[in-house]
């Protein structure tokens, strides 16, 4: 409630009420906010010079860190989004799926739509992983599925056409 976020800032409702019409307005600067964290992730790795083991398995920790850091806020923004903030999910996930992908030179070994599928695919693989992992009970070793997914990235990233 808006009390419960009021006492949580150590302030009162007329001083929330000045910055935030109501409790959706928070959580719509709270989804915006990890948009442009997970975005600014995902342009990290459109800069990647090569896709080696090491490489994609350093950016994976960035962003198994991230989730790590922000996984009850991320929770919290998934129980409550509004309905509108369900579409511009959607179109961010295009804008992270264009962070991955570009400027990479590396994505040419694939016919564009083949590589769109497969940033896709990646990214929500990553995602639905993370989130069974911090919301859904998942019990894994951080390490080992670091590892996998490592793996499935160079595999994916690797692979004919």
């Amino acid at each position: 409630s808006v009390d419960d976020i009021a006492k949580a800032a150590g302030t009162s409702r007329a001083t929330f009420y000045a910055h935030f019409t109501d409790k959706q307005d928070v959580i719509r600067e709270m989804a915006r906010g990890m948009w442009e964290t997970a975005f600014a992730l995902y342009e990290r790795f459109g800069l990647l010079k090569d896709w080696s083991h090491a490489s994609i398995g350093g950016w994976l920790r960035q962003i198994f860190d991230a989730w790590e850091r922000d996984a009850e806020n991320v929770n919290l923004v998934v129980q409550e989004m509004p309905g509108e903030l369900q579409a511009e999910f959607m179109a961010d996930l295009e804008k992270r799926v264009a962070a991955l992908m570009a400027p990479n030179p590396n994505w040419s070994r694939f016919a564009p739509d083949e590589a769109r599928r497969r940033a896709i695919l990646l990214i929500v693989q990553l995602e639905r992983g993370l989130s069974a992992v911090h919301w859904g009970g998942w019990q894994v070793d951080r390490a080992a599925l670091l590892q996998t997914l490592t793996d499935v990235w160079v595999a994916t990233l690797h692979g004919d056409r």
